[in-house]
């Protein structure tokens, strides 16, 4: 599992993003792969997997932790 803290949350969208600790780019995140939280909040540490998403041909965040 990745670590990282939150750049950015949308939380009427559902949607945002983490800057992962060990660099590289940042990660999208859905509201739909958060285990253990409601919404994220801005600088928020989080820990993640990084998995590809086949139907938009992306990498995304999956079982995205509060930690």
């Amino acid at each position: 599992m990745s670590t990282g803290r939150i750049s950015h949350y949308d939380e009427g969208r559902g949607f945002g993003f983490i800057i992962p600790d060990d660099g590289g780019a940042d990660v999208f995140v859905h509201a739909n792969y958060i285990v253990n939280a409601d919404f994220l909040r801005k600088d928020q540490k989080v820990s993640f997997e990084v998995v590809n998403d086949d139907r938009r041909g992306k990498q995304r965040a999956d079982r995205v932790r509060v930690i």
